[in-house]
């Protein structure tokens, strides 16, 4: 069960189309990017959202079920293949 602020943080990511910049949440709810960064990094740990190297995050399935909605991508070699496109290469 998402807390109050992870809740808020799932509606914001939603209201952008599933995906969404840190910065972007940070302005929303009005915290500092720091902190809002040390909240996704816990929903991150409780694989509410995917946090990406570009700075983007993305809601995961079990985010949409906290959210009470169904998830809206595939699993599997599906979602593999579309976060391997966004992967940064070194």
């Amino acid at each position: 069960m998402p807390t109050p602020d992870e809740s808020e943080i799932l509606k914001i990511i939603e209201a952008e189309g599933g995906e969404c910049t840190i910065r972007r949440i940070a302005k929303k709810m009005r915290l500092d990017t720091s902190y809002a960064r040390v909240i996704l990094n816990a929903m991150g740990r409780n694989d509410l959202i995917d946090i990406f190297i570009s700075g983007k995050v993305r809601i995961t399935s079990k985010g949409w079920m906290a959210l009470g909605k169904q998830p809206q991508r595939g699993e599997g070699l599906q979602r593999y293949l579309e976060d391997r496109a966004k992967w940064k290469t070194f």
